[in-house]
């Protein structure tokens, strides 16, 4: 007899060179696949603009997108470009003959995002998924959308009915819908009216053989810790940084370590125009491993965002021993008790952050928690 077929388990999600909880939840879903008898891959949309047929390399008389095999670690992976990425909507419909193609490996199919749109080529193909999500499609976008310019306003206002219609079916279809905490199973229920059956909270599993306190720790730097998508509006930054300018008056010698992407102009502006660039420290792309020891030594960790899901890297700081303070944003008041695991402080308050910082770096007591 012929050796037994391991059940391919195809992961709909992000692009893994994006940082943030969701790379952290695909990793944990490849893994615990694996280790249970399953051979995951990942198909994913490309977020290189040489991979798409954008109305600028349409110009450019480019007819064909990226379809690249990539690999995900030790993982297989799929790359797809996308038919006019300018339009939200058309994200997956435009380039579905590719999503068909890599579906047709999967024998289980499951959809891993911080919103069920990657889930949309199951529906497409007629496979039955499950999915694991952070949040809404308004509740991640709503901030994202401030930001935006005219025409891409104008664009996302045209994009925004149909894609709300393509949550809709998604959620109808999945068979089962995981999420990372109660806040958003309670945004899903109340606007779809699902029934509560199908919605499950399953917050984001913390190694905490790999993310545990430090054993012992000499004096060292003092540091403010953040880690997380540095130009995302939603994570809220330049807020932060308004809110430690307010904090190095009283502790001049604390620094902020930040841990994400490269910043942009906007945040390097801000910095400058604050007057806190020698305490301002940038980490790009560290290994998730490699987060440990910056968790362990920082004084306290800090998020300042205006919406989350869950806050994934708020348990991973609890789970190291640190204090966190977090803005009241959603996920993180399923797992922050005020002033017992952290404080809670009012959303987009920098006066109120920097407070909160202040009374844990003048509490001695409450740091070695």
């Amino acid at each position: 007899m012929g050796a037994e077929k391991v059940p391919r388990l195809c992961i709909s999600t992000i692009d893994p060179s994006q940082v943030g909880g969701v790379t952290t939840m695909k990793k944990f879903i490849c893994d615990y696949a694996q280790k249970s008898g399953f051979s995951p891959y990942i198909v994913y949309s490309s977020l290189d603009p040489q991979d798409h047929l954008s109305i600028k390399n349409l110009l450019k008389r480019k007819r064909k997108i990226g379809f690249l095999e990539k690999k995900y670690e030790e993982y297989d992976g799929y790359s797809i470009g996308i038919v006019l990425p300018e339009f939200e909507f058309l994200h997956y419909l435009s380039s579905f003959r590719y999503w068909k193609k890599t579906l047709a490996q999967g024998d289980i199919f499951f959809g891993v995002s911080g919103t069920n749109q990657c889930c949309l080529p199951f529906v497409l193909a007629k496979k039955d998924f499950a999915c694991w999500i952070a949040t809404t499609l308004l509740e991640d976008r709503k901030d994202n959308a401030r930001e935006f310019g005219f025409l891409r306003k104008l664009i996302d206002r045209l994009s925004l009915p149909l894609c709300l219609y393509w949550e809709k079916l998604i959620f109808e279809k999945s068979k089962k819908v995981l999420v990372l905490s109660q806040y958003t199973a309670e945004r899903i229920c109340e606007r779809y009216k699902l029934d509560e059956g199908k919605v499950e909270v399953v917050p984001h599993p913390v190694d905490t053989d790999l993310f545990c306190p430090v054993i012992s720790q000499g004096e060292s730097e003092r540091y403010l810790l953040f880690a997380g998508r540095i130009n995302d509006p939603r994570k809220n930054l330049l807020m932060l940084l308004e809110a430690f300018s307010l904090v190095v008056r009283g502790f001049p010698e604390v620094k902020l370590k930040l841990v994400g992407d490269k910043p942009d102009a906007r945040v390097v502006r801000r910095i400058s125009g604050l007057g806190i660039g020698d305490s301002v420290l940038f980490y790009e792309a560290i290994p998730h491993e490699k987060m440990v020891p910056f968790y362990q030594q920082a004084a306290l960790f800090v998020l300042p965002s205006l919406q989350e899901g869950l806050g994934i890297v708020t348990l991973e700081a609890m789970a190291c021993g640190i204090p966190v303070v977090s803005t009241r944003c959603g996920g993180p008041e399923d797992v922050i008790e005020d002033g017992v695991n952290g404080l809670l402080v009012e959303n987009n308050s920098a006066s109120k952050l920097a407070e909160a910082i202040l009374k844990l770096l003048r509490d001695e007591g409450s740091l070695k928690r």
